[in-house]
C-alpha cells in the first residue's frame, strides 16, 4: 500500500479560502469608505486642501505608521471614540469636530480589516487637517513678532546696522516680513507628519511601541525645533540679503529644516525606540464581538455621521433679509455676505464681521488680505483711544495702505484669542473681529476712534 499523497489542489483551496475571507472584509469596509468620502464631499468641499504638501504627506504617513493586530478585528474603541465626538459636534457644530468624527471612522473601519491599528495614523490624519493653517497662521502670531526681535538682536550683535518694526526687519534699505510662511507653516506640518513616519518606521523595525507621554514630548521637540529652525532661517535670509522671490529663499529653508529638525529627528526617532520602546504583544480577545453587532455599530456611526455633516452643512445666520442695515454716522453701512458688515466713507474701509460663539475661527485680516494679494510689513502692537490693537502696513505694488485691527464685543477690546474666546465663553457675549484700513496712519487713528466713542461694532453685530 503506497504513501498516503496530498491532493495538489489542497493548497490552492487554502489560498483561495483566505483571499475569500479578506474579500468578505474588504468589500463592506469599500462600501462604508465610500459612504464617509461622500460625506466628506457633501459637508466639507472646501474644506480640505487636497493639494497641499501636509495633506499629501499625511497621505504618505498614514500607512507608514501604522501596525495592526490581527487577532483583534472587532475592536469597538475608535467607534464609542467617534460617537462621542459626533455629540459634541451636534452641540458645537463645527467643521474641525465633524472631520476629526470622519477620522476616527474610518480608524474604526481600518480596525475591522487590518485588526486594531496604533495611534500614530489617527494624529497623522488629524495633522492634515487645515486646524493647524488656522492655528500656525493665528495663534503663533505673537511667536512670529518674538522671533523678528530676537532674531534683530542677533543680527545687531554682528554689528549690522539692523532696525526692527514690528514683523519686519530693516537692513540696509531692505526690508524683511516674518509672516506665517516664515513662521513655517508648511514646514511645521511636515516637520510632524516626518517624526511621526520616523518614529513609525523605527518602531516597525525594532518591533516596539513608543508610550504615549514619550510620543507626546517628541511631537513638543519637533514644534522647538522648528522656531529654532526659523529663526536661523530669517537670520540668514536678512544676513545675506536673499528676497521672498530669490530661488535660494526656499533653499535656504530646506536647509535649515534638513539640518536643524530632520537630522537630529533621525537619530532621536531611533534612539527613542531602542530605549524606551516596549514589546508588542498581539493577543486574541477573550470574547469576540459578533458580527451582526459589528454591522449594527457601523451602520449606526455612518447614519450619526452622516446627521451632523447634515446640520453644519446648513446656512449660517445672517443680517435679517429686508431689514434696513444700522445708522452709523459718518459711513455707509452695507451687509456683505454671511454675517460681516461694511462701513466705508471717502478716507476709511471698515469691516466688522460677527463670530457666533468662542469655538469658531474668524475671518482674519492677515489671511483676507493676502488673499487679495497684498503683504503685510511693520504689524505690531498699538495703542489707540485707550485700547491696544494690532496695526500693519499693506502693500500691493506701489500701493499702501494701513490697517488696525482687533476683537470687540461693544465692551471689551482686545487683541488676544484667548482673551476675547474665554470672555465670550464664560458671559456668553458674541464679539466681531474690527478691522480698519485707510490711507495714511492720521487717518487711521482718527477713524479708530470714531468706532470706538460711536459705538459701531456693537450697532453693525449680528444679535
Amino acid at each position: 500500500m503506497g504513501a498516503h499523497r496530498h491532493s495538489p489542489f489542497i493548497p490552492y483551496l487554502a489560498y483561495l479560502s483566505t483571499q475569500m475571507e479578506t474579500c468578505k472584509r474588504l468589500i463592506p469596509a469599500i462600501l462604508i469608505t465610500g459612504v464617509y468620502l461622500c460625506i466628506v464631499l457633501y459637508a466639507l468641499p472646501g474644506y480640505l486642501a487636497w493639494n497641499s504638501a501636509g495633506f499629501l504627506l499625511g497621505l504618505l504617513a498614514v500607512p507608514i505608521a501604522t501596525v495592526s493586530n490581527p487577532l483583534q478585528r472587532r475592536s469597538l474603541r475608535f467607534y464609542y471614540a467617534a460617537l462621542a465626538v459626533c455629540v459634541l459636534a451636534w452641540i458645537i457644530p463645527v467643521k474641525t469636530f465633524l472631520f476629526t468624527a470622519l477620522v476616527l471612522a474610518l480608524c474604526f473601519v481600518a480596525d475591522s480589516v487590518f485588526g486594531k491599528i496604533n495611534g500614530l495614523p489617527v494624529v497623522a490624519m488629524l495633522l492634515m487637517s487645515p486646524l493647524f493653517s488656522y492655528i500656525t497662521n493665528i495663534f503663533t502670531f505673537p511667536i512670529r513678532l518674538e522671533l523678528t526681535a530676537v532674531a534683530g538682536k542677533a543680527l545687531q550683535l554682528t554689528g549690522a546696522p539692523v532696525a526692527v518694526e514690528g514683523n519686519s526687519i530693516l537692513l540696509g534699505g531692505n526690508s524683511f516680513s516674518v509672516d506665517a510662511a516664515c513662521m513655517g507653516l508648511s514646514m511645521m506640518v511636515t516637520s510632524l507628519l516626518c517624526g511621526i513616519m520616523l518614529l513609525g518606521y523605527s518602531q516597525r523595525k525594532e518591533g516596539l511601541y513608543v508610550p504615549w507621554p514619550k510620543i507626546v514630548l517628541l511631537l513638543g521637540f519637533i514644534f522647538a525645533v522648528n522656531v529654532v529652525s526659523n529663526l536661523f532661517r530669517i537670520i540668514l535670509l536678512v544676513q545675506f540679503n536673499i528676497p521672498p522671490g530669490d530661488v535660494m529663499h526656499d533653499i535656504t529653508g530646506i536647509l535649515c529644516l534638513v539640518v536643524y529638525v530632520m537630522l537630529p529627528l533621525v537619530w532621536i526617532c531611533a534612539r527613542l525606540v531602542k530605549r524606551y520602546g516596549k514589546p508588542r504583544v498581539f493577543s486574541a480577545p477573550k470574547e469576540k464581538l459578533h458580527i451582526s453587532m459589528l454591522v449594527q455599530s457601523h451602520l449606526c456611526l455612518a447614519a450619526c455621521v452622516f446627521m451632523v455633516a447634515y446640520k453644519i452643512s446648513k446656512p449660517m445666520e445672517t443680517f435679517p433679509a429686508g431689514e434696513e442695515p444700522p445708522v452709523v454716522s459718518g459711513y455707509r453701512v452695507t451687509p456683505m455676505n454671511g454675517d460681516m458688515m461694511k462701513l466705508e466713507n471717502s478716507s476709511v474701509l471698515v469691516y466688522i464681521k460677527s463670530i457666533p460663539d468662542f469655538y469658531y475661527t474668524d475671518h482674519h485680516p492677515t489671511i483676507c488680505w493676502q488673499g487679495s494679494g497684498y503683504t503685510f510689513k511693520k504689524v505690531r502692537e498699538s495703542g489707540m483711544a485707550g485700547c491696544t490693537v494690532y496695526t500693519g502696513l499693506l502693500e500691493k505694488g506701489a500701493e499702501r495702505l494701513y490697517t488696525a485691527w482687533w476683537y470687540d464685543n461693544g465692551e471689551v477690546q482686545t487683541i488676544s484669542q484667548l482673551a476675547w474666546r474665554w470672555e465670550a465663553l464664560l458671559n456668553r457675549s458674541r464679539f466681531a473681529i474690527v478691522n480698519v484700513t485707510a490711507g495714511n496712519a492720521r487717518a487711521l487713528e482718527k477713524e479708530v476712534t470714531q468706532l470706538l466713542e460711536k459705538g459701531a461694532v456693537k450697532k453693525c453685530m449680528i444679535p
